[in-house]
């Protein structure tokens, strides 16, 4: 049950934060963009944040740092499987929410956001492992991994936009 208590937090959180987007979008459209962003935030804490474990690349043994409970792999690269591409395209459609929501923000601020994206993740699995045992890997390649996938999918949003079918995302 402790190791539910981050997500469970983390729910409530978002949750008032909606409410509050709710309350201070000014017209539905914007409603709509915050709220979109602010529900795959949540799915991403649920991918991250829980305590499961998904595994698509088999049996593959991967060396790492036992830090109490926490397993840190701090060596990039080791494996380029399915895994290492599923955690990239796990955060492309944060990218592309992001550039939706804020489509004035320039690259600098993209990519620090995307930097500070993979950190945050990495860094509250650390923390929430450490406390509450969710029995999740902290690793490298996820920072680096979730960095190109937000960076991808605002790439993405600006090219989308441009198609004459989709000018209604430049809303």
């Amino acid at each position: 049950m402790r190791a539910w208590l981050p997500f469970s937090l983390l729910t409530i959180f978002i949750w008032g934060l909606a409410v509050h987007q709710w309350q201070q979008a000014t017209d539905g459209w914007t409603r709509f963009k915050r709220l979109g962003l602010l529900g795959f935030i949540w799915i991403l804490t649920a991918f991250c944040y829980t305590p499961t474990s998904y595994n698509f690349s088999g049996d593959v043994i991967l060396h790492y740092i036992q830090w109490g409970p926490v397993k840190l792999n701090p060596v990039p690269f080791q494996q380029l499987d399915t895994e290492f591409w599923l955690n990239v395209l796990l955060t492309v459609p944060l990218g592309g929410l992001l550039a939706w929501n804020f489509p004035n923000w320039s690259w600098r601020r993209r990519i620090a956001v995307g930097l500070l994206t993979g950190l945050t993740l990495e860094g509250g699995q650390f923390l929430f492992d450490l406390l509450a045992h969710v029995d999740r890997w902290v690793e490298t390649d996820d920072v680096l991994t979730n960095w190109s996938g937000v960076l991808i999918g605002s790439g993405a949003y600006f090219l989308f936009r441009r198609i004459p079918g989709l000018r209604w995302l430049q809303k």
